[in-house]
């Protein structure tokens, strides 16, 4: 299970470049996120563990990157975590996956009310995104290119009061599974339970193509939002964290 969800959530938010290393995958993004720039090991490495780590920190290194694994409670990931941190690798990020069945998940008409689901990108959607998360331009370019490659089916909510979009979500389909991504809500329109509702729209809108789980991820020590996804019915299935070198720009 813990391999098919990496695989989900890989696909929902697609690397720019994609490079397979003796069983791992590595992803880079031009540095947005620490999910789209890292190795992912959910398959047996086919070589040693050690020197697979090597030719991986050296593919980080010339590209002038972080050099991040992303690492699950599958068996031998613990294996990894151990030799990295010996290498001095700092633990970053815990964070848990929940799941939830929303098999005919139903919502009311006011659950419904002012929200609006498209099935591509919208330049009004990303543009609402990139604001209500201060990001960069050079980072609002490249997630543009990553939404853009997303091939599972894909769902693209908004709640738009006034003619202004004041919350957005996004939810990304595949074999069944549904996951809630990039659920963010105007700073000033916050604490009305409108992430709630985008949620509970993209998982209806899931459900009624057939879908049976949705899942989501959530910080560790962010105690307030793991208790309202418990309250939503998610429970959690796994967990994963990062272990990150630095970079020492001296040595490129």
């Amino acid at each position: 299970m813990i391999q098919k969800i990496e695989e989900l959530s890989m696909n929902a938010l697609p690397a720019l470049s994609t490079v397979f290393v003796n069983g791992w995958i590595l992803r880079f993004s031009n540095g947005y996120s620490k999910r789209a720039n890292s190795v992912n090991p959910i398959y047996a490495c086919s070589i040693d563990i050690k020197k697979n780590i090597e030719i991986c920190d050296e593919m980080f290194k010339k590209n002038q990157l972080n050099t991040v694994f992303k690492l699950t409670e599958k068996e031998d990931d613990y294996e990894i975590d151990e030799i990295l941190n010996k290498k001095g690798y700092t633990h970053e990020a815990k964070t848990n996956i929940m799941i939830k069945n929303i098999t005919e998940f139903q919502i009311t008409e006011q659950d419904k009310e002012n929200v609006v689901i498209y099935n591509e990108l919208r330049k009004d959607w990303l543009e609402a995104f990139i604001h209500m998360n201060n990001i960069s331009s050079q980072h609002a370019l490249t997630l543009q290119k990553m939404l853009q490659s997303i091939i599972p089916e894909t769902y693209y909510g908004c709640i738009i009061e006034n003619g202004k979009i004041i919350a957005v979500g996004l939810g990304v389909a595949e074999r069944g599974y549904v996951g809630m991504y990039d659920i963010c809500v105007d700073p000033e329109k916050r604490r009305r339970g409108l992430g709630t509702k985008i949620m509970k729209n993209l998982m209806y809108e899931a459900s009624g193509k057939g879908h049976t789980y949705s899942y989501l991820q959530v910080v560790d020590t962010n105690e307030g939002a793991k208790k309202l996804y418990k309250k939503l019915g998610y429970k959690k299935l796994y967990s994963y964290w990062y272990r990150v070198k630095k970079l020492n720009k001296r040595s490129i």
